[in-house]
């Protein structure tokens, strides 16, 4: 079998257990009594947490032979700890078993992403072409769990996900290193010096950890407030999730197609606006019809962001680079998200979902304007492959 189709499996199994545990965190926490304040606490663990921890993996992840290394331990790790949840209770420990995900994986899905942009980027092949496979992942899986969930509970797809995470372990063993067939990768460490002095990823780094971060906040929150505000059932939860993930599917699909005829900083923007719109209706607390009509723009939006952000990247910093910038760009939207989510549980409890989206709106609208004024010149890599 080619490398290739190994990455795409690695990545189809890896999402298909992420799809069983994470879009059904939150309300899982508040079905074991957990309060929308303490939620937002057990929210911002894993950002706060992956902010201290970040410089070390930063530190640590120096070349492709350790990122693999990493790939292979994380992903066990995170299975076991996911399969821990089910087995506590209490505030105190649900903290603890978030905490221990963020400590020992936060820096997983980066480091996954480095390693396989820069195998794409090596090989030309385009990244979307793989990446695509978790968000068929995604479609299959969220719509399954749901059903799950809604008539067994949360145990089981809980304790499937485990197994899949734990199954993703086994596939990057199987995964040959790339600096095997690219000997020069051995030699070609990151260039921290030239990152730090590079203008431009700052500005991209700021517009990434507004927007980015103020979605993800707001993506946080999204089951609780569809299912607590808007009346909406798990196993629906689960098919509108499946949803807006095959128009991710569906729109990726056309970006590897036709991707390369298009300009990365006219799409980002194209999904940026797209987000405020999803956000205001959220906000004005528009009839459920109309809210799902709306999500489907996430799964365009998101399409978008994952297609054009690598190749942004890319085109920015150096090949050697993208695994360390992309562990910068977390590191400082974590940071984000941790206050964010932090602040706004709180605020949740006392204004309410609308007063979330409106904020979180608005945030958006001023990452698009920074875009606009000083947009990244994505020239970098450019000049070095003339």
């Amino acid at each position: 079998m080619s490398e290739t189709n190994k990455f795409k499996i690695f990545y189809f199994i890896r999402y298909f257990g992420d799809a069983f545990f994470y879009p059904f965190m939150s309300m899982y926490f508040l079905s074991k009594g957990i309060s929308e304040q303490n939620l937002g606490i057990i929210l911002a663990i894993v950002p706060i947490t992956t902010i201290l921890v970040n410089p070390f993996w930063n530190y640590i992840v120096k070349d492709m032979r350790i990122s693999r290394l990493i790939l292979k331990i994380m992903t066990l790790l995170e299975g076991i700890f996911i399969i821990a949840i089910t087995q506590v209770n209490g505030i105190e420990l649900y903290a603890l078993m978030v905490g221990m995900i963020a400590f020992f994986c936060s820096p997983f899905i980066n480091i996954q992403d480095g390693y396989t942009s820069t195998y794409t980027n090596t090989h030309k092949i385009e990244y979307s072409s793989i990446r695509i496979y978790a968000s068929i992942a995604y479609v299959i899986a969220s719509a399954i769990a749901g059903f799950i969930i809604q008539y067994v509970g949360y145990g089981l797809p809980f304790i499937l996900s485990g197994v899949f995470f734990a199954s993703t372990a086994l596939i990057a063993f199987w995964i040959k290193p790339i600096e095997k067939n690219m000997p020069i990768l051995e030699t070609k460490q990151r260039d921290f010096k030239a990152l730090v002095r590079n203008k431009e990823f700052y500005k991209y780094l700021i517009f990434y950890t507004i927007v980015i971060g103020a979605v993800r906040i707001g993506d946080s929150f999204f089951g609780v407030f569809l299912i607590s505000e808007s009346g909406l059932s798990l196993s629906g939860y689960g098919l509108l999730y499946s949803a807006f993930v095959f128009v991710e599917v569906v729109t990726l699909r056309y970006l590897t197609i036709k991707g390369a005829l298009l300009k990365e900083r006219n799409m980002i923007l194209f999904a940026s606006i797209l987000f405020v719109v999803r956000f205001i209706t959220y906000a004005l607390n528009l009839p459920l019809s109309v809210i799902i009509i709306i999500t489907m723009f996430r799964g365009v939006s998101w399409g978008t962001i994952i297609y054009m952000n690598i190749k942004y990247i890319i085109k920015i910093v150096k090949l050697e680079n993208i695994t360390t910038a992309i562990l910068i760009l977390t590191l400082f939207f974590s940071i984000f998200i941790g206050v964010g989510n932090y602040i706004f549980g709180y605020f949740i409890h006392i204004y309410g979902y609308n007063f979330l989206y409106m904020i979180l709106t608005l945030l958006i609208v001023l990452g698009i304007v920074y875009f606009i004024l000083f947009t990244p010149k994505p020239s970098v890599l450019e000049e070095e492959m003339k």
